[in-house]
């Protein structure tokens, strides 16, 4: 079962399951989040709340991307594609992941100053 957090008023985790990983659900923002993304838009998919900080209005997960486990995005951070955030990754400081990058486990992608930190996959251009 999806954990909730009832201080949560950035965003809602819904019922729409992953297609292949049925225990993560698709995020819909409860106001509008930056110039990209408007309320009750459907972003990416997350395990639980502890996956996409609810600070504020400055990170978001987009189309496909996952964050799961103990995988945590905030601070400027944004997944896009079908990239995956999983395990203990930390994702943060204007830090992007994009197309199917992957960050799994310790790792720590983070933009100093941020915004500079940007991981692809290999068939992105």
């Amino acid at each position: 079962m999806v954990k909730e957090n009832a201080m949560n008023t950035k965003y809602e985790i819904t019922d729409i399951a992953h297609e292949k990983y049925p225990f993560l659900h698709r995020i819909r923002a409860l106001w509008d989040i930056g110039s990209e993304v408007e309320t009750g838009d459907l972003g990416g998919f997350v395990e639980d709340t502890v996956n996409l900080s609810t600070s504020d209005d400055s990170f978001w997960i987009f189309g496909d991307a996952i964050a799961a486990g103990s995988a945590i995005v905030n601070q400027d951070a944004r997944l896009f594609g079908k990239a995956v955030a999983c395990g203990c990754a930390y994702v943060s400081q204007g830090a992007e992941l994009s197309g199917e990058a992957r960050r799994l486990g310790a790792a720590h992608p983070a933009g100093k100053p941020p915004g500079k930190v940007r991981v692809r996959d290999d068939n992105e251009h």
